[in-house]
């Protein structure tokens, strides 16, 4: 029990919304002009496509951040005493390509790190996926573009350890000198319905998609003095914890480490360009069922709320500095922390933080080519 409770609760302050052990946070970027797909954390920004010649493509380099000085529209909740706690730095690296008028692809990384004290875990993200154009619009009267999309992601971390300091100040963990936390990862694959029309100067856009997934953990890792132990694929290498574990509680809880989920999503975006300016914004709407997590959760006499629903709204502005060549900035605001980026954020003793919600800001440039 103490290796999981850890993972989530020690690495940042209670009610805070990255308070998810301290790891895992995602974010993307995107520019107003260019086809859009994106991985989960951009699907407000949808648009149908290709809108490029075949042939065509962009690259992009962004950096994300939070911290008290970037909170402008104070997303975070009040109260926190460390100013540090939270802070998120990273990049990301998006190109895509126009194989065909019918056919756009497109890939991206990103790489995370979460500041907490002493602590500041890495965490990498990955997309890829691509658009095949349904119907083609032909003018303002003629209807509206529509795709079709098909899109795999995910989340890994590495080794993500916890300090002495950190565990002292939590009851049931005291007693441990170490504990680590390996492998985690998400992985999705979704598919979506894009349709983008124009109306004057605007652009319009309305999406809705469905996925599956799956959230795992390798194993976990802890140690008292000269005593160690690991859990991996469902059971504990020592037998003395092996046969407490039922006893002790611990085997349910381990036992919704590992689960599959299944999603549904839905939203809307517009984008207005203004010379050599462009203003976008989007919502989505995200609802998750996670196989045994929920039921397991609505199951206990206390802590019994399962988070099910994120509400995600983007804004970005870009400018045109050159042809070829635009900045943008973009701030992005979920209800309920990462609930809809990062899957693997979430069990059974992570649930509870999940009523808080967050922003991150990002800037970058993209190049078309």
């Amino acid at each position: 029990m103490a290796s999981i409770s850890l993972w989530v609760t020690v690495a940042l302050p209670k009610r805070f919304v990255a308070s998810l052990c301290a790891v895992w946070l995602g974010a993307g970027f995107s520019l107003c002009a260019t086809p859009s797909v994106h991985a989960a954390p951009l699907d407000p920004l949808l648009e149908a496509g290709p809108h490029t010649l075949p042939g065509t493509g962009f690259f992009e380099l962004s950096s994300d951040g939070m911290s008290k000085q970037l909170d402008l529209l104070r997303l975070r909740p009040e109260g926190l005493t460390d100013d540090a706690a939270g802070v998120l730095r990273g990049f990301r690296l998006r190109a895509g390509y126009g194989v065909n008028s019918r056919l756009w692809i497109e890939g991206g990384f990103f790489r995370r790190q979460i500041f907490y004290g002493g602590l500041g875990p890495f965490f990498n993200g990955w997309q890829l996926g691509g658009q095949w154009r349904l119907r083609e619009s032909l003018g303002r009267w003629s209807g509206p573009d529509v795709s079709l999309r098909l899109n795999a992601w995910g989340n890994e971390s590495g080794t993500i350890s916890v300090p002495r300091g950190t565990l002292e100040r939590y009851r049931s963990f005291d007693l441990l000198d170490s504990l680590a936390v390996n492998g985690a990862s998400d992985r999705q694959l979704q598919t979506d319905l894009v349709s983008t029309w124009w109306n004057g100067g605007s652009v319009w856009s309305m999406f809705a998609g469905a996925g599956v997934g799956r959230v795992s953990v390798d194993s976990i890792t802890a140690s008292v003095g000269p005593f160690s132990t690991t859990w991996r694929a469902g059971r504990f290498d020592s037998d003395l914890v092996q046969s407490l574990a039922p006893t002790l509680g611990i085997s349910d809880a381990l036992s919704t480490i590992n689960y599959q989920t299944r999603f549904m999503h839905g939203g809307a975006g517009v984008r207005v360009p203004l010379g050599n300016w462009a203003i976008r914004g989007g919502y989505q709407y995200f609802s998750i069922h996670r196989e045994g997590v929920d039921a397991f959760i609505n199951a206990r006499s206390t802590d019994n709320t399962v988070y099910r629903i994120n509400h995600t709204l983007l804004g970005e502005v870009a400018y045109r500095l050159a042809p070829g060549m635009r900045v943008f900035v973009r701030g992005q605001a979920m209800s309920n922390q990462m609930l809809s980026e990062m899957p693997l954020l979430y069990n059974s003793l992570t649930a509870r933080r999940f009523n808080e919600r967050y922003g991150i800001l990002s800037a970058g440039v993209m190049a078309t080519f």
